[in-house]
């Protein structure tokens, strides 16, 4: 941001970056008012002559920079966020957008949609705001102090094992089916099941291999192995025998949209009279709490899952609390 400093010889200057470089020119005036004014004409020239720095501009240009590195699920979220806050502000200019227009965003948002929803905006134009700084369009990030709402910690909601079967009998789609069960025996994301390929099904190995492809990005970009179990081995050795495309689930050999498993699994919970509130995502929480409540630890679970650290994994640590005290009670003290 340019700025206004007086040097020895008595004339004031604006300082100035432009290409990564800091300048400097002289406003040729040596009274600090007039100074002033110089700087706020220079400033009102620097915005109008870069039209690549409005909210508009730059908003365009980074959707097209995430549509090519980030998944598309995160480019809508950076999408979504963005045009919210335009129809806050208005096409100002970026560093005209202060943490105050932030902070009222968030009171803004909060009214329209889940605390949940309003935090996942916040952060995204925190990063989005992060990267224009980076792109040095401005200096600061308005977002990075707004706080995001606290919610109270729930614990994740998932499908006993008999409500898992109600449900399944339910689907009366078998590729919906298959792609059920996996999510309950594997923990994978929705994305990762759609997405999946036969060239990353290890049969031999019993292994999936979630990673990016030119189609899909995993989340992080981060590439992991998940072993099969044998309910899912024999699904997808079944499911290979009459493949119609390079997507182990598909439908005519077209790929499956998620909205589409997404709204057939709360059809079925629905029709099963089980808990509303259980969604497709419940179904990773439920591979997750079936895998502690057989006394898997917490470390593995964070591994099968693809955490990227235990502590996200720490919200099915209450489940354990018989293995818990049964590891209390081996502590013995010497009696007298």
């Amino acid at each position: 941001m340019p700025t206004l400093f007086k040097r020895s010889n008595g004339i004031y200057y604006i300082s100035y970056e432009t290409d990564g470089k800091r300048k400097w020119k002289s406003t040729k005036q040596s009274l600090k008012a007039e100074g002033r004014k110089v700087l706020l004409q220079f400033k009102k020239q620097e915005r109008t002559s870069s039209p690549n720095r409005s909210l508009e501009s730059f908003t365009v240009e980074f959707l097209s920079y995430v549509n090519g590195t980030r998944s598309p699920n995160t480019a809508e979220i950076y999408r979504r966020a963005l045009g919210h806050l335009q129809k806050l502000v208005g096409d100002r200019h970026l560093d005209s957008i202060t943490p105050r227009d932030g902070d009222l965003y968030r009171i803004k948002r909060a009214t329209q949609v889940a605390a949940t929803s309003v935090n996942i905006d916040i952060r995204a134009l925190r990063a989005a705001f992060s990267t224009a700084i980076r792109w040095k369009l401005i200096t600061q990030n308005p977002f990075k102090e707004v706080a995001c709402i606290r919610i109270p910690e729930r614990l994740p909601l998932y499908f006993s094992m008999e409500d898992f079967q109600k449900m399944l009998s339910l689907a009366k789609d078998d590729g919906v089916k298959d792609v059920l069960v996996t999510a309950a025996m594997t923990g994978l994301r929705r994305s990762e099941i759609l997405n999946l390929k036969w060239s990353d099904v290890d049969f031999d190995r019993s292994l999936i291999h979630i990673q990016s492809s030119d189609k899909f990005r995993t989340k992080a970009g981060k590439r992991r192995s998940v072993p099969m179990h044998d309910v899912v081995k024999q699904l997808l050795l079944l499911r290979s025998t009459k493949k119609q495309s390079e997507l182990v689930f598909d439908s005519g050999g077209f790929p499956i949209s998620g909205d589409w498993v997404t709204k057939l699994t709360k059809k079925c919970v629905r029709k099963a009279g089980l808990n509303p509130e259980l969604h497709f995502h419940s179904l990773r929480h439920t591979f997750a709490t079936w895998l502690v409540q057989a006394g898997v630890s917490i470390y593995e679970v964070q591994k099968l899952l693809g955490h990227s650290s235990v502590a996200v994994t720490q919200i099915y640590s209450h489940l354990a609390s018989s293995e818990l005290h049964d590891a209390v009670r081996k502590i013995s003290l010497p009696t007298n």
